[in-house]
């Protein structure tokens, strides 16, 4: 997993928004390779192991985890996804869930952001993308990603919710036709396979306390 990736991390418990304690115990440059997370509201415990992190429990057992496609990814396939998540060059991550995941390789020459996989096969493994492994909601902060596109196997209303969460203002959301449409998202396409949304507002994150100034004694 990418070190940049860390400052986004949340715990995925249903309490305020909290960012995660990390002990990094392996590192290889810009990759965390093993480190232990914890969550100072819950003290929930997360890891990363050779690489990617994990917030299932057990981390061993991640669900939804899909086979590599039996057909790869086109060019075309891959060109009509990125046209779909609508994002040319980024600094946040464009995130693949499930076996979208499997376009990451062919979506590198069209799209200059990194790259998130979500619950990816073990056989897909691109260079530089980040990978962890999650339930059934996004361990991300608010406005962490630039676009997403989330598969059938994990397309239910609270994932869903979650990604719309984790996008920017304008980010967009790609997800299976017959999928619930998350509040505070905008339908802009939709044909027989998928649609397309973005975010309409920002969600509320984190908030940041400042320490007021003692009032003068006269």
């Amino acid at each position: 997993m990418q070190r940049d990736l860390l400052d986004a991390l949340r715990c995925p418990g249903t309490h305020e928004e909290s960012w995660l304690v990390a002990m990094v115990l392996e590192a290889s440059g810009s990759t965390l390779r093993v480190a232990e997370l914890a969550c100072p509201v819950c003290g929930a415990e997360f890891r990363i192991d050779d690489g990617v992190a994990y917030f299932t429990s057990p981390p061993s057992l991640a669900p939804h985890t899909p086979a590599v496609p039996a057909e790869p990814y086109t060019s075309d396939m891959v060109l009509r996804l990125a046209a779909l998540l609508g994002v040319a060059e980024s600094q946040l991550p464009v995130a693949l869930v499930g076996r979208y995941a499997a376009a990451s390789g062919v979506l590198a020459s069209f799209v200059s952001a990194p790259q998130l996989l979500i619950n990816s096969a073990p056989a897909i493994h691109t260079a530089d993308a980040s990978r962890i492994m999650v339930a059934d909601r996004l361990p991300l902060g608010v406005e962490s990603l630039a676009a997403i596109a989330v598969d059938a196997a994990h397309a239910s209303p609270a994932f869903l919710e979650s990604a719309s969460r984790a996008l920017r203002v304008g980010g967009r959301l790609v997800a299976p036709a017959d999928a619930p449409l998350p509040d505070g998202m905008r339908e802009l396409a939709r044909d027989d396979s998928e649609w397309v949304a973005e975010t309409t507002m920002r969600a509320s994150g984190l908030i940041e306390l400042r320490r007021r100034a003692p009032e003068s004694v006269l």
